[in-house]
């Protein structure tokens, strides 16, 4: 599951996995990776794939990746 909180959004869907760009490199997360706090690269783009198989990005501007086993949290400023 990935939650994203923003000041401008509020989303929580189901993923198969999401590729993360961190200042220590990129990181690919899958269900159950070990849980971590990771800092997101300033303007960078993140890239997740739905069940559905469809993907998707999102630009960010600054934000704080929460992992646990079974959940992501994005805390994101917009």
């Amino acid at each position: 599951m990935l939650q994203i909180s923003s000041p401008n959004e509020k989303r929580e869907v189901r993923i198969a996995w999401i590729e993360l760009n961190t200042p220590v490199g990129n990181f690919i997360i899958q269900p159950e990776h070990a849980p971590m706090v990771v800092t997101l690269t300033p303007l960078s783009t993140i890239a997740y794939r739905l069940h559905s198989g469809k993907e998707e990005t999102r630009k960010i501007i600054n934000g704080v990746a929460h992992i646990t086993r079974n959940s992501i949290t994005l805390l994101l400023a917009d």
